[in-house]
Order: C-alpha cells, then sequence, then structure tokens
C-alpha cells in the first residue's frame, strides 16, 4: 500500500484529535457531577448488554480495551494497577474506578481530560458497583437488597507533594511517549492520514490504527517501516518533505522490533531532571519528536516554524509555546485538544524558558 505524507497549511485550532479519533470535544455531561466530559468513546463491546452484567463476560473486557495499556504490568501509570479482580476492588472503595471514569470533581479524568467512556459502559460499571461488584461469571443482582453506592463523598487522596521517582528503561523505546507522537506530528494531519482523510485507506492517529501497517518484532516487512527508508518518491514523508531524521527511523525501528508494544513511561521525581535543561540536547528533541512534523519550512502549519532557536524565541517570548503544550486558557492546544506531552517535558520547557531561553 502506498503511503503519502502532505503538507498542508491549516488553521492549528481544527487539527485533529489523534487519540480519540474525533475532531473536536463534545459536550456531554455525567448526571449528578455537572462536569463537562468531552468526547465519548464508541462501546467497548460490540452490543451493549447491561441487564446481563458479569465481570469476566462485561466488566473486564471495557477496562481491559480502555485501561490496563497503562494501568497494569510493566506500565502502572500513577501507580494505580487493574491487572486483576482483586487489585481493582480497592479503586472501587475508594471511589477512584467510577470517580475517574465519570470525570468527577477531585478525581483524575480517565481514559483522559478530554475523553469519555462510553454511556453503556458507564452504565454497565455503575451496574456492577451498584450490585456488589461480584468476581468471575457471577451474574450481578440488579435488584440488590443492599445496593452499594460507587459514588464515594469522601475526597480523594491528594497526590504527595514529593512523588516516587519513575525511571524509564533507556533500552526500550515507549510507544506512547515516542512513536505516538512521531507519527502524529508526520502522519495523522489533515488531508493526509487523520480519521477523516485515511489517505489511500490508512489511517495513523492511534496504536490500534497504526499497527495495521506493523509486523511486531519484523520492522523489515512492517509497511510502515518500509515506507519511511524509501529512497524513491515514494518514501515517507513525500517529497519535497524532508525525510526522517536517522535517530526517528532507527527509534521506529528498535520499537518495532522490541514487539511493537503499546507501551508508556513517564519519569518523575528525581528521574525528570529540570534544571541545566540544554536547548540543543532536550528541547529540540522535545519539538522534534512532537512538533517539526508540522511546524517546519515554508509550510508551517499556521505559519509557525520551530527548526531554530530563534524561531522558537518568537513563540517564547509571546507565551504560545509554554501556553499551547500546557493546554492554558487561552492557548491552541498542542500537539492537539486530546494529546499532551509528558508532565516532565512541560516542566523541562518550562525551566528552560525560566533561565533565559538560551540557545546552548
Amino acid at each position: 500500500m502506498k503511503y503519502q505524507f502532505l503538507v498542508i497549511t491549516i488553521v492549528t485550532s481544527v487539527m485533529v484529535a489523534c487519540l480519540s479519533d474525533k475532531n473536536s470535544p463534545l459536550p456531554a455531561t455525567e448526571a449528578g457531577t455537572g462536569n463537562n466530559t468531552g468526547v465519548e468513546l464508541p462501546n467497548s463491546t460490540a452490543s451493549c448488554d447491561t441487564n446481563t452484567i458479569t465481570f469476566d463476560k462485561s466488566v473486564w473486557p471495557i477496562l481491559q480495551y480502555n485501561c490496563t495499556s497503562c494501568h497494569s504490568g510493566a506500565i502502572i501509570s500513577g501507580g494505580v494497577d487493574l491487572s486483576t479482580y482483586d487489585k481493582i476492588v480497592p479503586y472501587i472503595k475508594n471511589g477512584k474506578l467510577y470517580g475517574s471514569m465519570t470525570h468527577a470533581t477531585g478525581y483524575s479524568p480517565m481514559p483522559n481530560a478530554t475523553t469519555t467512556l462510553s454511556k453503556c459502559d458507564v452504565t454497565t460499571i455503575k451496574k456492577w458497583i451498584v450490585g456488589s461488584y461480584p468476581a468471575g461469571s457471577i451474574l450481578v443482582d440488579l435488584n440488590p437488597s443492599n445496593p452499594v453506592n460507587p459514588v464515594v463523598a469522601v475526597s480523594p487522596t491528594q497526590p504527595p507533594v514529593n512523588p516516587p521517582t519513575v525511571t524509564c528503561d533507556p533500552n526500550l523505546v515507549y510507544f506512547q511517549q515516542k512513536i505516538l507522537p512521531i507519527i502524529i506530528s508526520n502522519c495523522a494531519m489533515s488531508g493526509c492520514h487523520d480519521a477523516i482523510s485515511k489517505k489511500d485507506g490508512v489511517q495513523l492517529t492511534d496504536y490500534s490504527n497504526i499497527m495495521k501497517s506493523v509486523r511486531a518484532g519484523d520492522p523489515a516487512n512492517s509497511k510502515l517501516y518500509k515506507s519511511i527508508i524509501r529512497t524513491d518518491d515514494e518514501r515517507m514523508p513525500v517529497p519535497p518533505m524532508a525525510p526522517l531524521s536517522t535517530d526517528t527511523k532507527t527509534a521506529i525501528f528498535n520499537w518495532i522490533k522490541q514487539g511493537a508494544l503499546n507501551n508508556s513511561c513517564e519519569p518523575s521525581g528525581s528521574a525528570c531532571v529540570t534544571t541545566n535543561i540544554s536547548f540543543s540536547s532536550t528541547i529540540q528533541t522535545i519539538l522534534k519528536t512532537n512538533c517539526l512534523g508540522c511546524h517546519t519550512g515554508t509550510t508551517a502549519s499556521a505559519g509557525i516554524d520551530l527548526s531554530t532557536h530563534a524561531n522558537v524565541l518568537k513563540v517564547v517570548s509571546n507565551g504560545k509555546l509554554y501556553g499551547s503544550v500546557n493546554h492554558s486558557a487561552g492557548f491552541v492546544p498542542m500537539p492537539n485538544a486530546s494529546t499532551k506531552i509528558s508532565s516532565c517535558e512541560i516542566s523541562q520547557i518550562k525551566s528552560w524558558i525560566d533561565a533565559g531561553a538560551l540557545n546552548n
């Protein structure tokens, strides 16, 4: 299949939301919370059956589809492990499971700040909790004599002032922090491989769609990798766009070779260095991964070119760089409305700006 990466100058505020496969947040409100909950995901299962509910057949597929890629195994984001029934129960009792998925005040919104589970999925989990959340294949009593209240009134415990240190494996390539931003920045744009355009029938906005062009463990036979190493007019990105850098190609090669996992790791605590930040080794790397696919050259999106220190200073001085990556009110959120760079990277950008945004 032929891939084409077309550079189209578009207004930044209408860039597609990549992780959710939607273009812009739609208003949705969970009854009783009053919170704007954003884009609603499709149902996790083919049918919506909220009358025959078990953990194994109803609840577990929802959590696997939406949660466990970040909350199980080697990847336990925020210290929340949802890999087994026994590990899920504490988050029912402290209100975090239901509070997060309904974006209730005081809880971390999940799957993210602009994306909610479908009404069917929420109803299924709510009925399961109300019916005392039985394990395995036990049917939920839809009219329990002692219903469980899924809403925990007590405010959740505030995160510690000094969060635990999370150190990422330097030998692993993480999909969420490295590969997805590269592909979003260089491929999933309007007119190319976003959820609407689907150039040549190819959509590259999320893990499941990207994997249609990847053979795990075998870069040489993966269409994604083969297309970026071509040297003719069929390579990605298509000429006159510059080819991906050697480092970027190597990262994609290594990710596929390592199994093309949907893995994630954000360094925190002492593992996130935010002092003496260098433009050449840190800031440029962040921009190259997340921004330069759209913001470089004469066709730079919205006329914003981030390929040189002098140009980056322009969006530092007017506040757009930090305001956009931090998703601050009044700024166009970047990389887009549903995708945000890691907290560590945001802190590094702020530290660099606070130190004078030097060309160091």
